[in-house]
């Protein structure tokens, strides 16, 4: 396969323009589809926009957005009305290409590494993961005050999920003078998260204090905030679900019970695009040097 660019990057947010930003200055050829519209031009002569996937994909590495999918098997972007399949990616990489993406589903990987692609999910890539969960953290925290008639400050917070993450955010609300709960099944995670939180708790547990929290952040990707736990929520309190669509709230019931619930992807494209990209462009690079 003849390879027209160095990288080629497609679909996605913000993010992905600052990419070809970084990746453009540090002297590579770089094409661009699908991604999202930006108040200025392509400045800069290596850039190009790609007329087509195809021609995109004639590049010897192709990166797409974290995370790669979005509405099940169509490409992450918001260019373009038409939804573009991830198969149709699939069937334009050759062997030899790397490709990156964050969240890449299962078949999508097995599919192009038997065609001898070279596939990395950055988000498993640990130090990219980490970094992803502090823009992720101040986001939410973002949504979390612009959406409530309430302080943060010296609220009462409960943090679903102990990962990353719940991890990160549980200690920034912590900086925040907040009264922080953290909810979690898993043995190891309380154990972690009572070196930090004020107190912690089983999902069971959670459910006979619900009415207490002012704000409430799921990190965990299963309807955990199920009709029941809402219908002991405080009407005044507010829902910040990070986890993978569809979430973790039974958002018809929410709606239906006046409770502020909202999903929130891509925190980190919408808060922090610059120094995202930055850390992504910088792994990416890191990557095909080893």
């Amino acid at each position: 396969m003849n390879h027209f660019y160095d990288y080629a990057v497609i679909g996605g947010d913000m993010r992905q323009r600052y990419i070809v930003k970084e990746l453009a200055e540090h002297g590579n050829h770089v094409c661009h589809y699908a991604i999202c519209a930006s108040a200025e031009k392509d400045s800069i002569s290596t850039v190009t926009t790609a007329a087509s996937l195809s021609e995109a994909c004639h590049a010897i590495c192709v990166i797409c957005p974290i995370p790669l999918c979005k509405n099940g098997g169509f490409l992450n972007q918001s260019a373009f009305d038409e939804p573009i399949p991830i198969d149709s990616i699939l069937a334009s990489l050759k062997s030899g290409q790397f490709f990156f993406a964050g969240c890449i589903p299962e078949d999508f990987r097995f599919k192009a590494t038997k065609a001898g692609v070279k596939v990395y999910d950055l988000m498993q890539n640990l130090p990219l993961s980490y970094f992803n969960s502090v823009a992720t953290a101040e986001g939410a925290i973002c949504e979390a005050i612009t959406r409530s008639p309430k302080n943060l400050r010296h609220s009462h917070c409960a943090v679903l999920g102990y990962g990353k993450c719940g991890q990160t955010i549980c200690q920034s609300l912590k900086g925040m003078l907040c009264h922080t709960y953290v909810v979690t099944n898993n043995e190891k995670e309380l154990a972690q998260a009572a070196l930090i939180a004020d107190k912690t708790g089983t999902l069971s547990d959670f459910a006979t204090c619900i009415e207490h929290f002012d704000f409430i952040f799921n990190t965990i990707p299963a309807t955990v905030i199920t009709s029941d736990l809402l219908n002991k929520m405080n009407c005044f309190a507010t829902i910040i679900d990070i986890a993978s669509a569809p979430g973790g709230v039974d958002y018809p019931t929410a709606k239906k019970l006046g409770i502020h619930a909202v999903l929130c992807p891509g925190l980190p494209g919408k808060y922090a695009p610059y120094s995202s990209a930055k850390a992504i462009t910088e792994t990416i690079e890191s990557i095909l040097k080893e």
